[in-house]
């Protein structure tokens, strides 16, 4: 009854498997025209995890949409600019958990409304018991949904994630599971993201062998509290200038760490 009384507050229709959130209830949600999940940061930005599209394909950011059946009123499509990766994960020839994340840069700012909202950033650590939801664009069977799905799931300990995974296990990823019962996440959505108390806290990435649907094992995410000083930086340092300022953009070093992606619109 209390984990139902959660996600209803939470804006979750259902908790078990992965089932339809509220419509609207997650206005920071992002759909890529990659496939990808991502979450609106400001009005530029978008955070999704690490990918390899390059060539001259142009992607599309889709905006205040909560069924991708169609085109709404409250929809906003914008082209994407600019993909980074987080540049050490782009060069491995293996996978791995270790940063696992990407900015999107929108090609024209987007308009904040009711259905659109950008998410806070975390100013500390997900906490081991506490409770979060997950959403995307996925689903509880093997194909994705066309609307946003919702999960509650809580944070475990690191040294459990640790025993679970000693292989791949990171300072930089936690884990999570329902509480509940012994399956894992779910929503066939490898970008889906994760929101503890209204801030933004973890992205889907990096799958570890033992992670998947009723396996028992916990699901993994990008502890984004250790990404904020890369955050913040790209995002300083190769957003648009605004109008009307005297202030030349900031051209940035182009470090081990950032990397602009092959497709430009």
């Amino acid at each position: 009854m209390r984990l139902l009384f959660l996600a209803a507050a939470l804006g979750c229709v259902g908790v078990s498997v992965g089932t339809d959130c509220s419509p609207f209830a997650r206005p920071w949600l992002v759909s890529l025209s990659s496939g990808q999940t991502g979450i609106l940061l400001n009005e530029w930005w978008v955070l999704t995890k690490a990918s390899y599209y390059g060539g001259s394909q142009k992607l599309v950011a889709r905006l205040g949409v909560d069924d991708l059946t169609g085109q709404s009123a409250t929809e906003q499509r914008i082209p994407v600019a600019m993909w980074i990766n987080h540049e050490p994960y782009r060069r491995r020839r293996k996978r791995s958990p270790v940063n696992d994340l990407a900015l999107v840069r929108l090609a024209e700012p987007a308009r904040f409304t009711p259905q659109v909202q950008p998410i806070a950033l975390p100013t500390r650590c997900p906490q081991t018991g506490e409770q979060c939801v997950v959403s995307g664009w996925g689903s509880s069977g093997g194909t994705g949904s066309r609307k946003q799905q919702c999960l509650v799931q809580q944070v475990l300990s690191d040294s459990v994630c640790r025993q679970l995974n000693p292989m791949y296990w990171t300072s930089n990823v936690f884990c999570t599971k329902p509480h509940h019962n012994a399956q894992g996440n779910c929503l066939r959505d490898s970008s889906s993201i994760l929101v503890c108390g209204g801030t933004l806290q973890g992205v889907k990435g990096f799958v570890f062998i033992s992670e998947g649907c009723s396996s028992g094992k916990p699901d993994t995410f990008s502890s984004i509290c250790r990404y904020r000083s890369w955050i913040n930086t790209v995002m300083s340092t190769m957003s648009p200038v605004r109008p009307h300022t005297t202030t030349p953009p900031t051209t940035p070093k182009m470090t081990t760490w950032m990397w602009p992606h092959d497709f430009v619109s």
